[in-house]
């Protein structure tokens, strides 16, 4: 059975349109299925001011996006019930074929949503679990229970890497033939040497003999930027010209800025604030090493953008990292919150210069095309068309 793509309905649903790996990824679906004939929108809540907006992009794409003012990351019963029905009437009335959803709000009431408004096919990606061990046991409970509940109302669930799909299966949230893991892919081009190193020592007044390690992610508490500075208190005593980049905002930033200064560390922590999506590139291209400290995360798309861009990364040992850094290969895997070997781990790359170029070369190689955007539309389309017929 062959399908007329213009005539076929698509719908991305998210929870907020602020710049993040779960956004972008939207974004980049949306608009590679518009790109080979698929009629394509977004439906999202606002962004959060302070976390950035994604609508300028969607915008130059051409991509429609309707926002659902009641959207919101925090659970509220009244708001999130207004929110389901205006998502059902929204759904109907665009007699969407396909309703897909991503993150945790929108993951719930979008998939109830489009099973009741009656979309042919519902598909939702997992880009991070949302239950885990930072938790307490009764909310860990919940979280389980609302991703089983919410996975009997769609046909496929998608995980960003095979780590979630296995979590989710061994805590009987979904059954084996349910879930696949299909990348959240970027644009690889964007990812190559750019000579932006110059430009960026005059933004941030670094040097050309200064080893640069750069940080990428929003400032809350479980993307563990505490232990990144308290193992880099102790990286200066022995690397006194490493100079740290931390990209990005959020909650923690005043805190975070007060013990930098406490700690006397002024001179080496960098502060950039956040900066557009598309010049993520830019700022990779600056750095020497890549250290990403989060807790909890499905993949950050920082940990391929960087290797892509042959940047050696060390990374604690969560989720997906373990997926595509291999260890004294391309990187470094460190235990959580171990930041005595993270310390050691940076030093390390810092002192032998030969080795951190040879990391960031085997990184890039050993990524191959894994994060393609072709490579993942191509995966959606496929699963997109094997559901509808």
């Amino acid at each position: 059975m062959s399908l007329n793509k213009s005539k076929i309905k698509i719908l991305q649903v998210i929870t907020l349109f602020s710049v993040g790996g779960a956004t972008e990824t939207v974004i980049s679906m949306a608009s590679g299925l518009k790109d080979v004939g698929y009629d394509v929108h977004i439906a999202t809540g606002p962004n959060i001011p302070s976390e950035g907006s994604m609508y300028e992009t969607a915008k130059n794409l051409g991509i429609p996006v309707f926002t659902f003012k009641n959207m919101k990351r925090a659970i509220n019963p009244i708001r999130d019930l207004i929110t389901t029905y205006q998502l059902i009437k929204f759904i109907k009335s665009g007699e969407y074929d396909v309703v897909h959803t991503h993150s945790s709000k929108a993951g719930v009431i979008g998939r109830i949503a489009a099973k009741i408004a009656g979309a042919k096919v519902i598909v939702h990606t997992v880009h991070g679990l949302h239950f885990h061990q930072y938790q307490s046991r009764l909310k860990y409970y919940v979280y389980v229970k609302m991703e089983k509940f919410a996975s009997l109302f769609c046909d496929k669930v998608i995980g960003v890497t095979f780590t979630i799909i296995d979590t989710m299966i061994k805590n009987n949230i979904i059954k084996q033939d349910k879930g696949v893991m299909i990348r959240s892919a970027f644009d690889l081009t964007s990812y190559q040497s750019l000579n932006f190193r110059e430009k960026a020592n005059e933004i941030y007044g670094i040097q050309n003999y200064d080893i640069v390690i750069g940080n990428i992610g929003r400032f809350s508490i479980l993307k563990g930027h505490q232990f990144l500075i308290d193992a880099f208190k102790m990286v200066v005593k022995e690397v006194p010209n490493a100079k740290l980049l931390l990209v990005g905002n959020g909650e923690l930033e005043k805190i975070l800025k007060e013990v930098v200064q406490n700690e006397k560390l002024s001179n080496n922590i960098i502060f950039t604030g956040l900066i557009k999506t598309e010049d993520i590139p830019q700022i990779l291209d600056s750095i020497d090493i890549l250290v990403h400290t989060s807790l909890l995360e499905g993949l950050a798309r920082v940990i391929p953008q960087a290797m892509m861009m042959e940047k050696p990364v060390i990374s604690f040992d969560i989720d997906g990292a373990n997926e595509v850094i291999i260890n004294d290969y391309n990187g470094y895997l460190v235990a959580p919150k171990d930041i005595k070997m993270l310390t050691l781990k940076i030093i390390d790359l810092c002192k032998d210069k030969n080795k951190s170029v040879k990391f960031g070369k085997n990184g890039r190689i050993s990524l191959g095309d894994q994060f393609s955007e072709k490579k993942m539309v191509d995966q959606i389309e496929k699963l997109y068309i094997k559901l509808l017929t």
